[in-house]
C-alpha cells in the first residue's frame, strides 16, 4: 500500500491537534462523516466566495468553510486510524477523489468572485491537479505519497485564503493594472506559484526519468537477473 509523509510546516502543530480531536468524537461520527464534513466545508467556502459580490460580509462563511473543510480532511484518516478501523484502499480512494471535489468548489468559487480572475482560478485549478496527479503518478513507484510542495500543503494554502479574506475585509480589495487587465494580490501570487510549479515539475520530471532509467539498467544488468544472465 502507499504510505504518506507530510512536510508541510504546520505539520508539528497540526498533528497533536488532530490527535487530540480524534480521540473526543463521539463513538457515532465515522470516518466518512469527516470526509463529507470536508467537502461541506469546501462546498459551502466556494458557495460563499462565489456570493461575496452581494456582500463582504460572506467572506467570514468562506473562512468558516475552510475551517470544517480542514476538520473533515483533516481528521477523517486519524480517527481511522485512532480506532484501529483502516480501510487503506477504500480511505485513500475516496480521500483523493474527495480532495479532488473539493479544490474545484474552491477555485472556482474564487474565481466567481470579485477578488479573483477566473482565469487565473483556473490556471491555479490545473496547477493544482498537476502537482496531485504527479505526487499519485510517482507513488505508482515509491510506494510513497508526499503531502506538502516545499513545506506548503493544503493546510497552509487554507491559511494563508484566511488570512486574504480578513486582509480583504480589512482594508478592502484593489488591483494593479497591466496589460492582461487588473490584477490583484492574490491573482499575483497564484501566477508566481503557477511558474514556480511548472519550473520544479519539469526539473523534478528529469530528475525521475534519469533515476529510473538508472534502477532499471542497474536491474537489468544485475547477476542472476533475467536480462544479465547469460546461462
Amino acid at each position: 500500500m502507499i504510505s504518506r509523509i507530510n512536510t508541510s510546516w504546520v505539520i508539528p502543530v497540526e498533528r497533536p491537534l488532530v490527535g487530540w480531536l480524534a480521540a473526543k468524537l463521539p463513538a457515532a461520527v465515522t470516518p466518512d462523516h469527516l470526509t463529507l464534513t470536508g467537502f461541506a466545508g469546501a462546498l459551502i467556502c466556494g458557495l460563499a466566495y462565489g456570493a461575496s459580490w452581494l456582500s463582504p460580509a460572506l467572506l467570514w462563511v468562506a473562512s468558516a468553510g475552510l475551517i470544517v473543510n480542514w476538520f473533515g480532511d483533516s481528521l477523517d484518516g486519524t480517527l481511522a486510524r485512532f480506532r484501529k478501523i483502516e480501510r487503506p484502499r477504500y480511505g485513500f480512494f475516496i480521500d483523493n477523489a474527495t480532495d479532488l471535489l473539493s479544490q474545484i468548489c474552491i477555485f472556482l468559487g474564487l474565481g466567481a468572485s470579485p477578488y479573483m480572475r477566473f482565469d487565473v482560478a483556473c490556471l491555479g485549478l490545473a496547477a493544482y491537479y498537476m502537482v496531485s496527479f504527479f505526487n499519485l503518478i510517482k507513488a505508482m513507484d515509491t510506494r510513497v505519497i508526499k503531502i506538502g510542495f516545499f513545506g506548503v500543503g493544503p493546510t497552509e494554502i487554507r491559511l494563508s485564503l484566511m488570512l486574504y479574506n480578513f486582509v480583504l475585509l480589512t482594508i478592502g480589495p484593489w488591483s494593479v493594472n497591466t496589460p492582461f487587465g487588473p490584477i490583484s494580490p492574490i491573482d499575483g501570487v497564484v501566477l508566481v506559484t503557477i511558474a514556480f510549479v511548472l519550473i520544479s515539475f519539469l526539473v523534478t520530471v528529469r530528475f525521475e526519468v534519469r533515476r529510473l532509467a538508472q534502477e532499471e539498467d542497474q536491474e537489468q544488468s544485475a547477476p542472476g537477473s533475467r536480462h544479465g544472465s547469460r546461462a
